[in-house]
């Protein structure tokens, strides 16, 4: 039951960290130790499909519900106290850097992962600068659906959905589609059901994205993994920067430093937390204890019996 509500917490996490702006799911996930399981799922999603279906089950919960939360709870947060919010996710980002930093060290730190850490770190970092004055002003364009800005802002979100460091609701931005989907969210909640067939074009384009880019990113941990780890590192580094910089440039009128730095280290130790339990939980997982874990020596069967008698037999004639 507490792998249920702590997939369902992931979730929740997930969701409110794609639909803030700037903030990359995919770094929440290897945050919370499931990153790995999810692009598994994604890259196969037709095999075990029972098994998928119970590891997916808590996750959608958690993002139905954040999504929902994120309208009408965050969304004022947002709106009230950008600037400490900001802080408190680059914190959740920080506190991620120990457990991909690990993975790399664990694989070997080589040349090539040093340049892939340093050009995604670059990359990151000049997309978080550049779209972060971007979105603001595509943030007031007036909210509009199509089935065409559905199915390219789909696929573009669900490109991004899997690439830890990129934001997709930044990309959304840029596209000029998030406050869109806020605005379909919101109607949705107020019951204008009909909204919905735009919400599911932009569902299914999204999945097919997620699908195929999942596949490209398991190959490339199966058979490049330093190099893989290393330039993740470098995504989650080029963020966390961007978004910190981008967060101290907001003017916001309700902000004071000791509100900042009460949210930054909130986030930071909210993310930390979340790495222990994931810990616990994969050493209550894999670390069994010898009486547990042990395997039991069955008795051999009345098959085995027959044939080590005739087998002694064969040996003494």
């Amino acid at each position: 039951m507490h792998i249920f509500l702590y997939r369902v917490l992931a979730g929740f996490l997930i969701g409110l960290s794609v639909l803030a702006p700037g903030i990359s799911g995919s770094i929440i996930a290897i945050m919370m130790g499931i990153y790995q399981d999810v692009l598994d799922l994604f890259s196969s999603p037709t095999k075990n499909i029972k098994k998928n279906a119970i590891f997916l089950l808590p996750l959608a919960l958690g993002t139905v519900a954040s999504m929902i939360a994120f309208v009408v709870v965050f969304g004022w947060l947002f709106e009230q106290f950008e600037k400490a919010t900001y802080l408190f996710f680059v914190g959740l980002i920080l506190g991620t850097i120990p457990i991909v930093y690990r993975e790399v060290k664990k694989h070997g730190i080589k040349l090539a992962g040093i340049i892939g850490l340093i050009m995604s770190a670059g990359l990151t970092f000049f997309l978080s600068i550049s779209l972060g004055a971007d979105s603001a002003a595509n943030a007031s364009a007036e909210a509009s659906l199509s089935f065409v800005e559905m199915m390219y802002g789909g696929f573009a979100m669900g490109a991004s959905l899997m690439v830890p460091g990129m934001s997709a609701s930044v990309i959304l931005m840029l596209l000029g589609l998030y406050t869109d989907l806020l605005f379909a969210a919101e109607a949705i909640l107020r019951g204008q059901y009909g909204l919905l067939v735009y919400i599911g074009v932009f569902a299914i384009c999204m999945f097919s994205a997620v699908i195929l880019v999942s596949r490209f990113i398991k190959r490339a941990f199966e058979r490049i993994p330093a190099i893989a780890y290393a330039v993740v590192l470098g995504f989650i580094l080029g963020s966390m920067i961007g978004i910190a910089l981008n967060s101290l440039q907001i003017t916001d009128a309700n902000f004071n430093w000791f509100m900042g730095t009460a949210s930054f280290f909130a986030g930071t130790a909210v993310s930390l937390l979340f790495a222990w339990m994931n810990y616990k939980k994969e050493r209550a997982s894999d670390g069994k204890s010898p009486k547990e874990g042990s395997i039991k020596k069955e008795a051999p069967s009345e098959k085995e019996e027959v044939f080590k008698e005739s087998s002694k037999e064969e040996m003494s004639s």
